[in-house]
């Protein structure tokens, strides 16, 4: 059986024993349970621990116990918490265990809350109050803090170790009967609690330096609280605003408070009895409780200083601290240095006050500086003269402290001399014989610039006659002027001051380095810090422009005007005054609607609105010499505006305008002007090279001539010596790539006037743009390598919205776009609409076997020559899988079945028959057409067929026989039948297979969608369900307007997918 005193013997100290049986009693012992000769509980302190405890077989004594608490490794013997333990198994009546139950983890969470509801409710405020004792030794202090507490009355904490021990240890602190300090959740004023967190923090600092051993507290002597520098300003900053008990040797001064403020100091310099001089507090005390020197004991007051006043009160307590006595002694030849370098730091916190036996032997005068300023071509120079009343010295030739002055000795402002000298150095100025010399442009500007406006404030300025009183020169009248000349060239001038346009020019340069500053010939600098330079700076970037050599005005090409005036309007700020010629300008290209040009009398009824806006926009263009792009939709009468243009133009040159166009188009050509302006005579140049010759000899005698592409450039020799009125190129993205023939042999041609007509201007890339403006206005848009850096890398590689901003500045005044869905509301609606088809199951099982290889030499494609050189057998690997989806035959031969996609059509054509429908079919692979064909004789469908191989004239009189209601189907190969026909006799396209460029597509359905069609159009698109088809088609629709904000076009969408889409669509991602 345990007895009390097995268990006292067991317990580390007496104390310990007491401990534990007051956990014991106060039932501090939770969760306790026993299994046979073994004992486990919580136990609740400074926080939960558990304890366990084995006995022997008889429970009369102890084999072992265990405590987590990290007091237990300390003892030699068991702590409280295992004392409290073993009081409960002695409670217990062994022979009657109770229950084993399992320990949950959670208990511990619960009892912790448990315990703070147990703790007394409304418990009343506790206070702390503190009494601060200081004492000295020898110049030193030492202080510690003694404290009362309570709540309706005080008690004095006469144990500190006791009270922080147990209070780290969260156990009750009972003082009195009436006061019992509850550690867990103690409830204090807010003074107090920071003061008992400043108690507690201390402790539990010192006790984590000895985690392993038992460790004497020495923060903590008997009923004081030992102040460390820190602790006592931790100290001084909780009482800052709170009264408290001050004992300073001994003797109490109570409820002190901390005075924020200087303390009133009065310095003295004497001769003392034996005639020395000698510096002296008069009867200040002055005592520096901190480091730091912020909290001064002066005079029975506490002063808390700013950081001025303790920065220099501290050398100066420091000299006195190691002086004999109570006064500084000052030796004599050191008193013009105390003058010049000490006194004036002093007073800034003292008042001091200095002997008349001392000043009569100095002269102390202010400082007047004169700074002399110089300068040759490189260089500043300064000329420095410090003034003291008559006397002048040079501080280069004379840096002696002391001067005489007859029988006095001058005391020279060391203080002030040191600042100018500072300044210079701040500006890297260099002394050399007697002046300062710097010879950097930047440095000088930069002294120039804010330098002297530092030195005004301590010296008086002086320039010398090579330099003006501003040395620095700021543009205060800055103008831009432009205004078309009489001869229809574009003038530019600029005005700043009284500079000449090669100084502004040169000062822009500097402007777009970056620089602060610019600096003339003569020397004088400019400030550049000027919002209306920046903007004249973009202007000049913008335009590229160089300052001319013998003139006062740029000259610019007649097509800058209008993207000048968009970008003079996007600076803002900038001031640009225009004459009234370039304000007609802007505003005949930019509203051609209000000219009042005549419209020939023979098309005047025949033209839509927007059509005579059109061929209004094309004459004004053609007055000023400028070209342009009419890129209106499929279907709007682009041929018609320019026959209108032409008709007009007849009485202004006997000389012929010439029309290229695309073999298939040239006889549309001819039979649109033979229809709308009989009066003008065409010819159309083809034919052997023989026939072509004679042809072009009888040119003369036509208004307008007709040729193709191909024919021009086998014939350019015969072309470029000939002028023409005008030219005209349709469907000009045939000069797309500047590199080909197409391109380069029409921009041989001589003409008054050039112009393109297209409805895609871009396809692929900006390139093409660049070409076909590089046709109608050569230069405009720069070469094609500075195109390229300027715009094309930046929009496209780097999506740049700025960039492409500013080319649509240039491009937008010369392409007129207009879309059927604006002007032509009276189109009937067009319905598009996708249909999935399904493979057939032999179909499918090719499809998947070709897939998977399809797969492999993709991977082994792309590992052996990289992404950007495998586009092309890329495309080679997709397109045998797009056949698949169309027919299997059309990739082997041997195929012998069906297609799910051809039984779809079939279904769906014969429908269309059934309710008189006429039908345009679509297919970008001739065998399929071929295989459609088949199909079509079979089921006695009538049909026409139209491919690559059809002549000009036949494609013009089967287009002319479908429209007048003959034949109800048309088969139609995607790229040689997507442009230029008009068949509006149709009311369903379908497009059998998809083009990589969805605005192939839109206009071959154009072809029935246009000007003059009457009835609803229906669009199918028919795609594979889980092809590849499928993959493209859903990228397409997210990708589908990579330039859009350029100018609607269309897009190569193969050379536009990343490597990560591409392999999206082999399923490898």
């Amino acid at each position: 059986m345990l007895t009390d005193e097995l268990i006292k013997k067991s317990a580390a100290t007496i104390e310990t024993f007491s401990r534990g049986l007051s956990y014991y009693r106060n039932h501090y012992v939770k969760d306790f349970t026993a299994n046979q000769n073994t004992f486990s509980a919580l136990v609740y302190g400074s926080d939960i621990y558990n304890v366990r405890i084995t006995l022997n077989e008889n429970a009369d004594h102890i084999s072992a116990y265990h405590c987590d608490c990290p007091a237990s490794h300390k003892y030699i013997g068991a702590c409280k918490h295992v004392v409290a333990v073993l009081k409960r198994i002695q409670e217990c009546n062994l022979d009657k265990q109770p229950p084993v139950k399992k320990q949950e983890p959670s208990n511990l969470l619960f009892h912790f809350f448990q315990s703070i509801r147990q703790s007394p409710q409304n418990e009343k405020v506790a206070h702390l109050i503190p009494t601060l004792n200081i004492r000295r030794y020898y110049k030193k202090i030492a202080a510690d803090l003694e404290f009362t507490i309570g709540s309706e009355r005080q008690y004095v904490i006469r144990n500190m170790k006791n009270f922080l021990s147990s209070a780290y240890l969260k156990e009750d602190i009972k003082f009195g009967a009436k006061f019992t300090l509850h550690s867990v959740m103690p409830n204090f004023d807010p003074i107090s609690a920071q003061l008992y967190n400043l108690l507690i923090t201390a402790y539990e600092d010192e006790q984590s330096l000895s985690p392993y051993t038992i460790s004497d507290s020495k923060v903590a002597v008997n009923k004081s609280f030992l102040l460390t520098p820190t602790s006592l300003q931790k100290f001084f900053a909780i009482m800052e605003n709170t009264p408290f008990d001050l004992s300073f040797d001994g003797y109490l001064y109570p409820q002190t408070s901390i005075l924020n403020d200087r303390p009133n100091l009065k310095i003295k310099l004497e001769n003392n009895a034996y005639g020395k001089a000698v510096l002296s507090l008069g009867k200040t005390s002055i005592l520096p409780l901190d480091h730091h020197y912020r909290y001064l004991w002066v005079n029975d007051t506490l002063y808390h200083v700013d950081k001025e006043f303790s920065t220099y009160i501290k050398p100066l307590l420091l000299a006195f601290e190691q002086s004999p006595g109570i006064t500084l002694p000052i030796h004599t030849e050191d008193l013009p240095r105390f003058f010049s370098n000490v006194m004036p730091e002093l007073e800034k916190i003292a008042s001091l006050d200095v002997s008349n036996t001392i000043m009569k032997k100095y002269d102390i005068l202010p400082l007047n500086a004169a700074i002399y300023l110089d300068q040759d071509k490189n260089s500043l120079y300064a000329d420095l003269k410090f003034k003291y009343g008559d006397i002048e010295i040079n501080p280069f030739l004379n840096k002696e402290i002391v001067n005489h002055t007859g029988d006095k000795i001058l005391i020279r402002d060391q203080q002030e001399e040191d600042k100018i000298h500072a300044l210079f150095a701040k500006y890297a100025f260099t002394p050399q014989k007697n002046h300062y010399i710097q010879s950097d442009e930047m440095q000088i500007y930069d002294f120039l610039n804010d330098g002297i406006r530092e030195l005004t404030n301590c010296a008086e300025i002086y320039y010398s006659d090579t330099m003006k009183a501003n040395p620095i020169k700021r543009i205060e009248n800055l103008s831009t002027g432009i205004r078309v000349s009489d001869d229809n060239v574009l003038e530019m001038s600029f005005e700043a001051d009284d500079l000449n346009l090669p100084d502004i020019f040169s000062m822009l340069r500097s402007y777009r380095l970056k620089k602060r500053y610019h600096r003339l010939k003569n020397g004088t600098f400019i400030n550049l810090d000027n919002d209306e330079l920046e903007n004249l700076a973009d202007l000049a970037e913008h335009l590229n422009l160089k300052a001319p050599k013998n003139s006062n005005t740029i000259k610019l090409s007649l097509a800058k005007a209008l993207y000048l005036d968009n970008l003079s309007r996007d600076i803002e700020g900038l001031k640009l005054s225009r004459n009234q010629a370039f304000n007609q300008l802007i505003s005949d290209i930019t509203e051609p609607a209000k000219l009042d040009i005549a419209i020939p009398p023979s098309l005047n009824g025949i033209l839509r609105d927007y059509q005579k806006v059109g061929f209004k926009w094309l004459k004004t263009l053609a007055h000023y010499k400028l070209g342009g792009i009419l890129a209106d939709d499929m279907g709007l009468g682009k041929t018609l505006q320019v026959i209108t243009f032409i008709l007009s133009e007849k009485s202004k040159s006997p000389l012929p305008s010439i029309v290229i166009a695309p073999t298939s188009l040239i006889y549309n050509w001819q039979e649109e002007i033979e229809r709308f302006a009989p009066e003008l005579t065409s010819l159309v140049i083809t034919g052997s090279r023989a026939e072509r010759l004679e042809l072009l000899k009888q040119s003369n005698n036509y208004d307008i001539i007709i040729t193709t592409y191909n024919i021009l450039k086998r014939d350019i020799t015969d072309y470029e010596n000939r002028h023409f009125h005008y030219c005209f190129l349709d469907e000009a993205q045939h000069i797309k790539n500047p590199n080909t023939q197409n391109a380069k042999s029409v921009k041989h041609l001589q003409t008054d006037g050039y112009f393109a007509l297209t409805g895609t201007p871009i396809e692929n890339t900006l390139t093409e743009l660049w070409s076909i403006f590089d046709f109608i206005m050569p230069d405009y848009l720069l070469s094609h390598s500075a195109f390229k850096k300027k715009f094309e890398i930046p929009i496209v590689k780097k999506q740049d919205p700025l960039v492409m901003r500013d080319l649509n500045r240039y491009i937008t005044p010369f392409i007129l776009r207009r879309i059927k869905s604006k002007v032509l509301t009276e189109l009937p609606p067009k319905i598009e609409s996708k249909l999935i088809n399904t493979m057939t199951d032999k179909q499918a099982k090719i499809y998947q076997s070709y897939f998977i290889q399809a797969q492999k030499e993709f991977q082994t494609e792309l590992a052996k020559n990289g992404f950007e050189q495998s586009r092309i057998k890329v495309l080679s690997i997709l397109t045998r899988l797009r056949q698949i989806c169309c027919h299997p035959s059309l990739f082997l031969e041997d195929y012998h079945g069906s297609s799910g996609k051809l039984e779809l059509m079939l279904e769906m054509l014969i429908d269309a028959m059934k309710g008189n429908h006429r039908v345009l079919i679509f297919s970008q692979f001739t065998s399929m057409l071929a295989i459609l064909q088949n199909e079509l004789k079979n089921r006695s469908i009538s049909y026409y067929y139209l491919d690559g191989s059809t002549p000009a004239l036949d494609r013009v009189q089967m287009a002319n026989s479908f429209n007048s209601g003959n034949q109800p189907v048309f088969l139609i190969s995607l790229k040689s039948g997507g442009t230029g026909l008009n068949l509006i006799g149709a009311d369903m396209v379908i497009h059998y297979d998809p083009w990589w460029n969805p605005s192939v597509e839109e206009q071959a359905t154009d072809r029935a969608y246009r000007l003059g069609q009457d009835n609803t159009v229906q669009v199918f698109k028919l795609i594979t369900k889980n092809t590849i088809e499928e993959k493209i088609f859903n990228l397409q629709q997210k990708k589908k307007s990579l330039i859009d904000s350029i100018i609607q076009p269309g897009e190569n969408f193969l050379s536009k997918l990343n490597e990560k889409e591409l392999r999206e669509l082999f399923n490898l991602t």
